[in-house]
């Protein structure tokens, strides 16, 4: 027994931790197609619960124990019940047509799958994860375990139902926690790369995320085939604050604006900050007439806004603004004609907006 637990372990943390590796690495992608990841998932785990079933520990040459109700219960947890459902069926399509047949054993087995994917639905919730949820989810599987057991061998022995129950909540357990500390280890990954990627003094993105995200939004506007913006834009007058009020406060204003920025913007704007002053948005699905629109709504919010310093006192500032738009300008050309935009704003008396020109 302790041979066979040592190799679902194994089976267990190796397909943990690639499935985790593959969906970080198209985790923006399957966040915008929540049913692909879904059905994804339903299949990778229908697939992992054949191999539990493949290296399942034969109990007194009679039967078999595996663990490909985990497979069921990890599924829900990853992709609710459409991934569950999927994986239930791969399982017990897998034991019927090509190991069993129609026979009782099989459609035991069957059964058992699916009374394992209601008591998950029953207990687990998409992503919510608990250890008395978790372990409710496979006691109560094991319980059905142990009912298809009497209905396979009637009656078992004492020793058989121990290591049942053993082998199911042993598993359980174990994949519990090293489901719990991919969640924790990724979590940290998380806010070490938003640390990474935020500028600290106004919470927008880095130059080197705009970097990147000027080539994310790139490939997907070429496989969209749909325009994208970009809106470069400029504090006026911005070393006479820091002359007047000290770098304290002009720390604080431009701490603000970033709030500001990031308040505006729609869910495809990503604002960044370039460096000092100076700030660029990126707008996905955005065209030259959309990227001044939402260029001069900037313009106006800022020359609106009341910017507060560190000793309370209230002032205004306005922005001079460039907008611009690709494939009406090369990509490799926009930040540049966007940015001779912007300072032709600031020529030509700044406070405004001057779209660029191919």
């Amino acid at each position: 027994m302790l041979k066979e637990l040592i190799n679902n372990f194994a089976l267990l943390t190796s397909f943990l931790f690639f499935g985790n590796l593959f969906f970080r690495k198209y985790e923006r992608y399957l966040k915008k197609h929540v049913f692909i990841y879904r059905v994804m998932n339903g299949l990778m785990l229908g697939l992992f619960g054949i191999l539990l079933m493949m290296t399942g520990l034969w109990i007194r040459g009679h039967f078999v124990v595996d663990l490909r109700q985990l497979a069921i219960i990890i599924s829900v947890y990853m992709g609710g019940s459409v991934s569950g459902l999927l994986t239930t069926l791969i399982i017990s399509l897998y034991r019927i047509y090509i190991i069993g047949g129609w026979t009782d054993v099989s459609l035991t087995a069957t059964v058992n799958c699916f009374m394992t994917l209601g008591i998950s639905l029953i207990f687990i919730r998409e992503k919510s994860l608990t250890l008395r949820k978790w372990m409710s989810a496979v006691l109560g599987a094991a319980v059905v375990s142990l009912l298809s057991t009497f209905y396979v061998v009637n009656p078992p022995d004492n020793e058989s139902m121990i290591i049942i129950t053993t082998f199911k909540l042993l598993g359980g357990l174990f994949t519990y926690f090293m489901m719990s500390h991919i969640k924790k280890t990724e979590r940290a990954v998380h806010l070490l790369e938003e640390a990474a990627n935020r500028d600290h003094l106004t919470g927008l993105y880095s130059p080197r995320a705009f970097d990147a995200l000027f080539e994310e939004v790139f490939h997907t506007s070429k496989t969209t085939k749909q325009p994208f913006g970009l809106v470069m834009l400029d504090i006026d007058h911005f070393k006479n604050i820091n002359d007047t009020y000290g770098h304290l406060n002009g720390d604080t204003v431009l701490s603000q604006l970033g709030m500001l920025l990031i308040r505006e913007s729609t869910t495809r704007a990503y604002p960044s900050r370039k460096g000092g002053e100076e700030f660029a948005i990126l707008i996905g699905n955005c065209d030259s007439q959309k990227a001044a629109s939402f260029a001069e709504k900037i313009r106006k919010a800022v020359e609106n806004e009341r910017f507060l310093l560190n000793d309370g006192t209230s002032i205004s500032l306005t922005v001079s603004i460039g907008a611009g738009s690709s494939p009406v300008i090369a990509s490799r050309h926009l930040l540049e004609k966007s940015d001779e935009a912007l300072y032709e704003a600031k020529r030509s008396g700044r406070n405004q907006v001057k779209l660029a020109k191919p």
